[in-house]
């Protein structure tokens, strides 16, 4: 294991991104609470901004690859 600083890290666990932005703020600096919310299709966030939890629906396109975060 190495001591390096892992706030900046964007790897994505598990196939599900690491800091997605915020819906609320639109600020990046996000964290993953659960895998799975209140349903199996969805993980729950939390945003170190705001201090707002929020969910994020999984799912992947027809190809295999996961859609782009879209933000409004």
């Amino acid at each position: 294991m190495t001591n390096s600083d892992d706030s900046n890290d964007t790897r994505e666990v598990g196939g599900l991104p690491s800091a997605p932005p915020c819906p609320f703020c639109k600020q990046e600096n996000t964290e993953l609470m659960s895998a799975f919310g209140s349903h199996a299709s969805v993980s729950t966030y939390w945003c170190n901004e705001c201090r707002s939890p929020f969910e994020l629906l999984k799912w992947q396109s027809g190809d295999g690859h996961r859609p782009r975060i879209v933000r409004e």
